[in-house]
This record gives structure tokens, C-alpha cells and sequence, in this order.
């Protein structure tokens, strides 16, 4: 497909578009499903919804199932990328994912979602920026901001106002 002037494969467009709908599907059933109230009510204080009569139990279930599901779908759309299964080809995601995560302020889906687009430009840019004998160290670099991203905000930089402070 000719996209803005740039050829860009079938295959990414349909990932591009497949992740948006899951992630808007994930932002919509945490807002508005019994269970996303439940597991947002959990994560912010996991006492007091127990006291009001939710199952801790069915929570912490379908937090697993719901984690479980969505590392299937990107196991699916590495494979359909690649071509490739192997044990180990989720452990550079998963790094980013939690960093994207620590970075965008725990308990921020859009915080996250928006840390994990500045970390996947940083890596570009750094790609372009960089000498080529030094290219093989951006992850470094990378790492190295997120260090001082957290110094600055350790908190994260789109942590929700209900946050408590991380020490």
C-alpha cells in the first residue's frame, strides 16, 4: 500500500489497525465493564473493594486471563511479522512494555501507550542520529533516558493524580 507517499506492506497496516482496535477494546472494557471497574477499584486500593463485596479472587482471575490473552495476541502478530516461534522472542518486548509502562506512570493505560510511542521514536532517532559504530549501543542510549526520565518524574510522566508515590 502507498500510505503519505511511503510503500508500506499489507501486513503492517493490518498490525497497526488490529492493535488499535484491541487497545481501544481494552481502554473501553476498563472503563466500563463490571470487572475493568472492579480491577481499576482493585489496583487503587485492593482493602476497600473487598470490603464492598468484590470477589478478590475473580479479580486477580481475570487480570491473568486478560494479561494471558492479550500476550497471545502478540505472540500471534510476532509470528505473522517474523515467521518465527521461539521461547525467547517475546523478552525484548516484554522489557520494553514494562518500561514503557514504569516510564508512562503505573496505572495509566494511555500513560503507557503514549511512553511506549516515545520510546519506539527515541530508537529511530537515535538509529538515524547516531554514528554507525556506535548504532549497536542504542538501546544504551535508550536506557539511558529512561533513567533520566525517572530521576526527574519517578512517578511516571502521565501518572493519574490518585497515584501514590513510589519509593
Amino acid at each position: 500500500m502507498t500510505v503519505a507517499g511511503a510503500s508500506v506492506p499489507l501486513l503492517q497496516v493490518i498490525v497497526i489497525v488490529v492493535v488499535a482496535l484491541i487497545l481501544c477494546a481494552l481502554a473501553l472494557m476498563l472503563k466500563y465493564s463490571r470487572l475493568g471497574l472492579e480491577m481499576r477499584a482493585a489496583a487503587e486500593d485492593f482493602g476497600m473493594p473487598r470490603l464492598l463485596g468484590v470477589r478478590a479472587d475473580v479479580v486477580i482471575m481475570g487480570a491473568f486471563a486478560l494479561s494471558g490473552a492479550l500476550a497471545a495476541v502478540v505472540a500471534l502478530v510476532l509470528v505473522a511479522q517474523t515467521g518465527v516461534a521461539d521461547v525467547r522472542m517475546g523478552g525484548q518486548i516484554m522489557l520494553v512494555a514494562f518500561i514503557a509502562t514504569v516510564v508512562g506512570g503505573m496505572g495509566s493505560l494511555s500513560g503507557a501507550v503514549l511512553a511506549g510511542f516515545g520510546i519506539g521514536a527515541a530508537v529511530v532517532v537515535l538509529q538515524v542520529a547516531l554514528p554507525a559504530e556506535v548504532r549497536p549501543f542504542r538501546e544504551a542510549f535508550v536506557y539511558g533516558l529512561v533513567i533520566a526520565v525517572l530521576l526527574l518524574r519517578p512517578q511516571g510522566l502521565f501518572a493519574p493524580a490518585s497515584a501514590k508515590p513510589r519509593v
